[in-house]
């Protein structure tokens, strides 16, 4: 197999994220412009599963680990806080300009924006500042026990399904199944959420030599398990109950998420060990650094859209349009001498430093 620099082996990551994004916008520019095409309907149905779990790593690396080593905890609180701040005002913004054009009513967006209702192409953004909120609350705790926390987490979630099953039904209130997953018509609910969530702290763990690789491992076996039963009435069935399974909060879409996300990350890393195919990730990663940039913009811009009915190819044509202009700038945007802040570049550093730890061959 070609050598790859050891410089280079750390864009995977962002390439990962780049991807979850691609597949996201892929999936809103969609249903704008071509909603009645339904083929790609599984593959981006793993862009939020990927995103979740990018976040696990990322708060591993970005703050756990540096607390662990001495970092002051009222910095991390504050970054945390702004963070979060970020995402809730980035929803708001986007289900307003929904608002505007009429793809949600008044009342709808009322609700969407107290908590109350779903947004429009805005979901992951409310997943992110409440899976902020819950680090910012429980930071002492995810700094001590890490991914064994958010599994139980988890477990409490999995738990309230399995008392619930069968005696509620998919008239609870949506604030129930937000953040329970008990009932139908939201996912992945806050606490089914956390089994990403503790899958991708686990592989940051791994990465930063807190824990060895048993516990993803694990968790990948299960996720094989459960996936194994949902094939068992055969793939096209399976490929229908995935897509259905999240609105279920099921765990085969649990289980479908961390075998995707575990598939396209070794993929990419064998892409990128690849010589004629490398420029793939160098692009996607590109992507990954800008995927606040494409999936706030991007969708901003689908929302202040009216909705409108045009011919399939027509339609097409306009989302490979919107696609390729809102990549382009995005890309752009990575050309600026002002994205190279020397902190991100010392966080760059940082970064593949962990990543080399993780993915350098352990020698007998």
């Amino acid at each position: 197999m070609t050598h790859v620099p050891p410089s280079q082996r750390y864009i995977v990551f962002d390439a990962v994220r780049g991807l979850a994004v691609l597949l996201a916008m892929v999936d809103h520019v969609k249903v704008q412009f071509v909603p009645d095409f339904h083929l790609l309907l599984p593959l981006t149905r793993l862009s939020t599963p990927s995103f979740i779990i990018v976040f696990g790593v990322m708060i591993e690396l970005a703050y756990l680990s540096k607390l662990r080593a001495g970092a002051p905890i009222s910095q991390a609180r504050r970054r945390i806080a702004v963070r979060m701040v970020q995402c809730l005002s980035l929803f708001s913004v986007i289900t307003l300009a929904a608002m505007v054009s009429g793809n949600l009513g008044l009342a709808e967006g009322a609700r969407a924006l107290a908590g109350l209702g779903p947004g429009r192409f805005s979901e992951i953004l409310m997943i992110y500042a409440l899976l902020f909120s819950v680090v910012l609350v429980l930071l002492p705790l995810f700094v001590r026990y890490g991914a064994y926390l958010v599994l139980g987490l988890a477990a409490l979630g999995w738990g309230l399904k399995g008392i619930a099953a069968g005696s509620l039904d998919a008239t609870v209130p949506y604030v129930l199944t937000f953040f329970t997953g008990i009932g139908t018509g939201y996912g992945p609910a806050l606490l089914p959420a956390m089994t990403f969530l503790a899958f991708g702290l686990a592989l940051g763990e791994v990465m930063t030599a807190r824990r060895r690789k048993v516990l993803p491992a694990i968790l990948v076996m299960l996720a094989a398990l459960i996936l194994s039963h949902e094939l068992s009435n055969g793939v096209m069935d399976a490929g229908r109950r995935f897509i259905a399974h999240r609105w279920t909060n099921h765990p085969g879409y649990f289980a479908v998420g961390i075998l995707g996300f575990s598939a396209i990350s070794l993929f990419l890393m064998i892409v990128q060990r690849t010589p004629y195919l490398k420029h793939l990730t160098a692009g996607l990663a590109r992507a990954g650094k800008q995927s606040l940039f494409i999936y706030g913009g991007g969708n901003l811009v689908l929302n202040l859209l009216p909705a409108f009915e045009i011919a399939r190819a027509a339609g097409a044509g306009l989302a490979f349009g919107f696609m390729m202009a809102l990549f382009g700038a995005a890309f752009i945007r990575t050309r600026r001498p002002a994205c190279q802040h020397p902190s991100s570049q010392i966080r760059g550093a940082r970064f593949q430093q962990h990543f080399l730890s993780f993915t350098k061959p352990k020698r007998a």
